[in-house]
């Protein structure tokens, strides 16, 4: 309401109907735009949401494959690392060496073989670096000053003090692009191989040497026979006679002596196979003191029997076992040069280690001489060996042969200028069927 001039009151008149409709229209305009701006809001969310949804699905998708790429590269990684493995059990197993070097001359691989060879255990665990390629310069310059163009070449060369023979071969190596790209050395100790050549040469040369001996033997054996047996009958028809006698006994002893020599190199270079039968050890003994007993009255020997075995009787060649007792006799008149005592005996055995039977005999050889030192007690029986200058070596060989042949064993006692015993173990024979 409004006052006039007069200072009545007036009624106001209401506002135009086209501005409520204006305000109308931009409340109308207002709101679409609020909706279309809303609208756009959400299609744009939703186009951020598809796009967010994809990058999930695309990252989820990278993800997995690159999970699958790492599991192939871990199983390729896998597999080379087997590889690698199998190969360094390869290389180390392998009997010859490996020796890799790159173009400088280092060493780049080595396999223990060969590292064992040039005296290192490998290259990267040798303690002295400077060693190790000391060993690998001298393999070097003995390989190349022994290189024929080609081919394995073997090499003398010294590791760790000891002497070896080598046989090496070598090749280049290629890069990828086809550049040299170092060396491989094949390296193989020989040194047991060509031992054995050698020995199997000397074998060859002693299997020569003992035909040779047994025809000669043969050869030898004839003549002797003759002569002990002209000896004997000169003995006889110059009995009267002292010297002469005498002479014709010393022809008869030697000639016996060389015999035995020559018996023991038949034996030895021909071991006949024995023929066993029952042999009483007893006769055997008696049989040979008989046959010595020139020599030892001779070398002024006093001879000594005890034989107290019950069971003499051995099962055993009777001409073997005759050149083992014989062995034995001469081998202890030689430890007497001059008198002395003789003692030969037997006596039971209950129990007889590692044999069938239960029951043995033993012979017993003692002599009064110059012994046996400590340090020759465990070569006596080789073939060869002997300390008296007119030896053969053979004579207690071919003992030790003859009582193996007969399932025995042998030991010996001795002490320096005091004397010798040999003992001698045979199984007793089988007593006869029915026998109580």
């Amino acid at each position: 309401m409004e006052t006039s001039p007069s200072g009545s009151a007036r009624q106001l008149d209401p506002l135009p109907v086209n501005l409520e409709t204006a305000r109308e229209n931009r409340d109308a305009g207002e709101a679409r735009l609020l909706l279309e701006a809303f609208q756009m809001f959400t299609q744009a969310s939703s186009s951020l949401e598809t796009a967010f949804r994809q990058l999930q699905a695309r990252t989820r998708r990278l993800s997995d494959e690159l999970a699958a790429k790492n599991r192939e590269l871990k199983k390729s990684l896998r597999e080379k690392e087997e590889v690698q493995n199998y190969l360094t059990r390869i290389l180390e197993s392998l009997p010859c060496g490996v020796l890799v070097l790159d173009g400088d001359g280092r060493v780049t691989l080595c396999n223990p073989v060969a590292g064992q060879v040039l005296g290192q255990r490998s290259a990267s665990k040798a303690k002295k670096p400077e060693r190790w390629n000391a060993a690998v310069r001298r393999y070097l310059a003995a390989f190349t000053a022994r290189e024929n163009g080609g081919g394995e070449v073997e090499i003398p060369f010294v590791s760790g003090g000891k002497s070896r023979v080598l046989a090496a071969a070598s090749t280049q190596l290629k890069s990828t692009a086809g550049d040299k790209a170092g060396t491989l050395h094949i390296i193989r100790d020989i040194t047991e191989m060509k031992a054995l050549e050698a020995q199997s040469k000397r074998s060859e040369r002693l299997a020569a040497m003992g035909e040779m001996a047994v025809e000669l033997a043969h050869e030898i054996r004839n003549p002797l026979g003759s002569i002990e047996l002209f000896a004997s009958l000169l003995e006889k028809e110059l009995s009267g006679q002292t010297d002469s006698g005498r002479w014709a006994e010393n022809i008869r002893i030697g000639s016996r002596s060389l015999n035995n020599i020559v018996s023991n190199m038949l034996h030895f270079a021909n071991p006949l196979a024995p023929e066993f039968l029952d042999v009483d050890l007893h006769d055997l003994i008696r049989e040979i003191l008989g046959f010595a007993e020139p020599i030892l009255q001779q070398r002024e020997v006093r001879v000594e029997t005890r034989l107290d075995a019950h069971r003499s009787a051995v099962s055993g060649d009777r001409e073997l076992l005759k050149q083992m007792i014989l062995n034995l006799v001469l081998n202890s008149l030689q430890a007497m040069p001059a008198e002395g005592s003789l003692t030969v005996g037997t006596r039971d055995v209950q129990s007889l280690p590692g044999a069938a039977l239960s029951q043995g005999v033993e012979l017993i050889v003692r002599d009064t001489g110059l012994g046996i030192p400590p340090e020759n007690l465990g070569r006596i029986f080789d073939p060869f060996f002997t300390t008296n200058k007119n030896g053969t070596g053979l004579g207690l060989s071919v003992v030790h042969q003859i009582v193996e042949q007969h399932l025995g064993f042998i030991r010996v006692e001795s002490e320096v200028n005091t004397g010798t015993t040999f003992t001698v173990v045979l199984p007793c024979a089988p007593p006869a069927s029915g026998a109580a």
